[in-house]
């Protein structure tokens, strides 16, 4: 492993091929859960989708909430996120 000080030159250490990955998983998760519309004339074209929403939810932690509790949850999340950048 590499150590490297300055946060910044860490994707030069990974290489290019780790940080495409990244891209690449990421606009297949775009593609896959915004049906195929990834232009920006079709990408909002679905008045039901929530950014960030992709229906995951592997614990069972939404199950028998009120949407009250979820749109709790979903702050506490939002604002988890907002703190840790």
């Amino acid at each position: 492993l590499t150590h490297v000080d300055d946060s910044n030159l860490a994707p030069s250490v990974v290489g290019a091929s780790a940080m495409l990955q990244i891209v690449f998983w990421g606009g297949v998760m775009e593609f896959w859960t915004n049906k195929g519309n990834v232009t920006m004339e079709t990408m909002f074209s679905d008045p039901d989708r929530v950014p960030g929403d992709l229906g995951f939810d592997p614990m069972g932690l939404s199950v028998g909430k009120s949407e009250e509790e979820k749109e709790r949850m979903q702050l506490r999340e939002i604002k988890n996120g907002r703190l840790a950048m």
